[in-house]
């Protein structure tokens, strides 16, 4: 019989799968991202556009370019995780595990004094 309360050898822990994840996903989008926006800006150009004085190269636009992509896929992507791994637990669809709906009681009941013959 399997003892399911020990982890298998040069098994990975639910948390450095999900980093490792965030992080694979995030590189492969920036990848992506920095193809196309540098298909269509040219880092030259940049330089004419940049009010900084001091010049950037094309290695270093590429790079600053990537980084911000990384960076912005990377949170996107450890939200995503953290929002599946918080979210409801299975069964919620089908509606095991949520909370009885509220009763519904008259106005009356509450408010003596209330005239219902008001609200219509």
């Amino acid at each position: 019989m399997n003892d399911t309360s020990q982890s298998l050898p040069g098994r990975w822990s639910r948390g450095k799968r999900d980093l490792g994840i965030a992080l694979w996903i995030a590189f492969l989008s920036a990848c992506v991202g920095t193809f196309v926006i540098f298909a269509v800006l040219d880092p030259d150009a940049l330089n004419d556009a940049w009010v900084l004085p001091w010049e950037m190269g094309r290695r270093l636009a590429y790079s600053l370019g990537f980084l911000f992509l990384f960076l912005v896929s990377l949170i996107a992507s450890g939200l995503t995780i953290f929002m599946i791994r918080t979210g409801p637990k299975s069964g919620h669809a089908s509606g095991t595990g949520r909370r009885p709906p509220p009763e519904i009681r008259s106005p009356e009941e509450e408010n003596p004094d209330l005239d219902i013959g008001d609200f219509k």
